[in-house]
């Protein structure tokens, strides 16, 4: 079966660990899965299907959802899984993380997130299996899938500076994760109308100026940034600075837009 992958800290159907030990405070999150992957999973969806799985998923709380294939050029740490497609969606980062400021206690509310958000990505994919699809999950918190770029070819949004997906629901406040599947005939998106927001990040940079610790560093020739990993505190103490910067954050995604047109034009003149 698909689900018979372990890696480093990775603990098959017990265990989610950070692969990294600064990350989550070493805590680990627990595989809460009651459905086993069925014997002979189907491989097809019909559209009343989606509607009523969609709806499922906003009435636990995910804020966006969206289908991708052609996903094993985003495992990491060089896994493999037999999985061609997955489900991608996202929860929104709890505002006392933003309040409370890096430190123990934001840490303790993101530890909370991800094990509230893991939680629900296994109630997730037992929905799925106890309606025949095989399914593995990857738990939000997991080093397995690369979030940012698979949401991105999703099309949910498009990746920032910060390297932080940005989605018109909640910029890029929010964390992500994914149940992988195979299931033929899922819905893609078709929509490149993300394409603008790294132009406008290139004007922007905030969230390069606002990182307390020089983990986003800009090289202003080539306007591109780069990420030291281990200069972040976001997964160690539950920092946020680069997303309470964020002017998709402050201000909405229309807002942003709209100024963003206005630069276009300006400088097209």
């Amino acid at each position: 079966m698909a689900d018979n992958w372990n890696f480093d800290g990775l603990i098959q159907d017990v265990l989610v660990k950070s692969n990294s030990s600064s990350c989550c405070d070493g805590v680990s999150f627990p595989d809460t899965s009651r459905i086993e992957n069925p014997i002979n999973p189907i491989d097809s969806v019909t559209k009343e299907f989606l509607k009523d799985f969609e709806i499922y998923l906003k009435q636990l709380g995910v804020v966006e959802i969206a289908y991708v294939d052609g996903i094993k050029e985003y495992f990491m740490h060089g896994l493999d899984f037999d999985f061609n497609s997955a489900v991608v969606f996202s929860y929104e980062i709890s505002q006392c993380i933003h309040d409370v400021g890096a430190g123990a206690k934001a840490q303790e509310y993101n530890n909370n997130l991800y094990r509230d958000f893991g939680n629900m990505t296994y109630k997730i994919s037992d929905y799925l299996r106890l309606r025949g699809f095989e399914t593995s999950v990857a738990h939000p918190r997991e080093e397995t899938i690369d979030f940012s770029h698979l949401a991105q070819k999703a099309g949910m949004g498009a990746i920032g500076k910060s390297g932080l997906l940005i989605s018109p629901e909640i910029g890029p406040n929010q964390k992500i994760a994914a149940i992988l599947v195979n299931i033929k005939n899922l819905p893609k998106a078709e929509s490149d109308s993300y394409d603008w927001i790294p132009d406008y990040c290139n004007y922007c940079n905030s969230c390069v100026r606002a990182c307390p610790h020089d983990a986003l560093i800009l090289d202003k020739k080539t306007k591109t940034v780069s990420f030291t990993e281990e200069l972040c505190i976001g997964c160690s103490e539950g920092c946020t600075e680069c997303i309470k910067a964020c002017p998709f954050y402050k201000k909405g995604y229309e807002a942003v837009f709209e100024k963003y047109k206005r630069i276009k034009m300006k400088s097209e003149k």
